[in-house]
């Protein structure tokens, strides 16, 4: 009967202990769902603009000290309110500003009364760094007021650059312990029911062990449930892939038309925001890198609207790049002018265009936010394009596209490329490549065949992210005389 009684309150503890732990994490896992979900949702709509402006007219600590001071930290705060009170949350939602040269964040706007304008964030979690133009959760951490659960996501501005953070919190601590006492006050009840009805609670606690097992089951089920809907999603993602890839233009037929020319093509994810663009018109040799707004899926429908408007417009045999780029400019706002779709959207694409004259030795460029370089020797010159990109909404005072002619001379290397190589973070400091850097490697790689540029960019990307995930999709593309 010993051993009985001992069986009993041993499997009762075990039970008392595995649901504190389960009931804990249950819990974590769900907060940081919501928390996750509540800082990318509400992150997407703050104004990155606005928020960037804000911290450059108030540079100094405490410039702003009540909420209604200034009109633009006001517009935020009473957003973030809003949101905190919908959500019932404790603690306030608050932005953070990134300080590059003094490794440091600053607080922004935040959703209650209290104003630390620009106060330090003190021992700030790495993870802020090294995530912050993707976002994510915080692990579990101390602090001297308590343990927190936290989730954040970037705040962007026009040009989809990261100007800030939005950071959401939960304390931890307060419901562990009343977690805690609840199931102490079980175990006791428990003890004292165990050592007076230990033959009822015999089978009391072989129904327990018979429920623990269905929700096992349970479990075990939705788990299969969910690993199936993420195979059937893997699934869609890689045929989408192949239908993308086979949109693109073959190297082969790139290099037909210029031999000495190479693309290095790196998704970050299954399909890519980035596409390069090949067409022949009247005896021009039209080659394009493009770079959507975003990555992955939302990129990849926005390079289908791309590459299917650009095969319409050369169609009317106009080989002038910026007459292409303002055709396609007004094809991406039609496609994205439904009512069903926000008119404001910055959703667009950057890109570079060149046309060739390989009869009179003649190259034309246009750009939308992104340059085309031309190396010669120890010359290296970089044209810029247009200020504004294609599509991107109606916050951009548009001028129409400039056509830029150069002559090609012997020993003329061109270059095209999106903003994932330049932007990728790594090096010793985990900071950016930047494009001074990228410059100088395409200038030392000049004299290499097609291939061996290939080969020495892969080489330098993995050498310089080592660990660090890739945050773009990457393209370059090159043509050498």
């Amino acid at each position: 009967m010993f051993l009985i009684y001992m069986s009993i309150i041993g499997i009762t503890t075990f039970f008392i202990i595995f649901g504190y732990i389960n009931h804990l994490n249950l819990y974590e896992e769900e907060e940081y769902e919501k928390l996750q979900a509540l800082a990318s949702s509400l992150a997407i709509n703050i104004d990155g603009d606005l928020h960037n402006k804000l911290m450059q007219d108030h540079p100094w600590k405490d410039d702003i000290t009540s909420t209604d001071e200034n009109a633009q930290y006001f517009e935020i705060h009473s957003m973030l309110r809003k949101v905190q009170q919908q959500n019932k949350l404790n603690t306030p939602l608050y932005t953070l500003l990134y300080n590059g040269e003094e490794d440091i964040f600053y607080y922004g706007v935040r959703s209650d009364s209290n104003v630390y304008f620009r106060h330090q964030y003190e021992m700030f979690p790495e993870i802020l760094l090294e995530k912050m133009n993707e976002g994510g959760i915080i692990p579990r951490y101390k602090t001297e007021n308590g343990e927190w659960l936290s989730a954040f996501s970037p705040i962007t501005d026009s040009n989809n650059k990261t100007v800030g953070l939005l950071e959401a919190d939960v304390e931890f601590g307060h419901f562990r312990d009343m977690v805690f006492n609840q199931y102490k006050t079980q175990a006791l009840i428990s003890l004292a029911v165990i050592l007076l009805m230990a033959l009822i609670l015999i089978p009391y606690a072989r129904r327990i062990l018979r429920e623990e097992d269905k929700m096992t089951q349970s479990i075990v089920e939705k788990n299969r449930v969910i690993e199936l809907k993420n195979r059937d999603i893997t699934d869609s993602i890689n045929y989408a892939r192949k239908i993308q890839e086979s949109l693109l233009p073959h190297t082969e037929q790139i290099q037909e038309a210029l031999p000495n020319s190479f693309v290095y093509y790196k998704p970050r994810d299954i399909v890519s925001g980035d596409f390069y663009w090949f067409k022949e018109i009247d005896g021009k040799i039209l080659l394009s890198a493009v770079d959507c707004t975003g990555h992955g899926v939302p990129g990849a429908l926005m390079s289908m609207i791309g590459f299917s408007k650009l095969n319409a417009i050369s169609h009317k045999k106009n080989s002038d790049p910026g007459y292409i780029l303002e055709k396609l400019d007004e094809g991406v706002r039609e496609a994205l002018s439904s009512k069903k779709y926000d008119q404001e959207s910055k959703d667009g694409m950057d890109m570079a265009l060149c046309s060739f004259d390989l009869t009179n030795k003649k190259v034309q460029y246009s750009g939308a936010f992104r340059s085309l370089i031309k190396i010669n020797g120890e010359n290296i010159e970089e044209t810029k394009g247009n200020r504004y990109p294609i599509g991107g909404g109606s916050s951009y005072i548009k001028n129409g596209f400039t056509t830029h002619e150069f002559d090609i001379n012997k020993g003329d290397c061109f270059y095209m490329f999106s903003d994932g190589f330049p932007d990728q973070f790594g090096g010793p400091k985990d900071k950016k490549f930047m494009n001074k850097k990228f410059k100088a490697l395409l200038q030392e790689i000049q004299s290499l065949s097609p291939e061996e540029k290939i080969f020495r960019l892969d080489t330098e990307l993995k050498n310089w992210k080592r660990e660090s995930e890739q945050v773009d999709d990457i393209l370059v593309i090159g043509v050498c005389f």
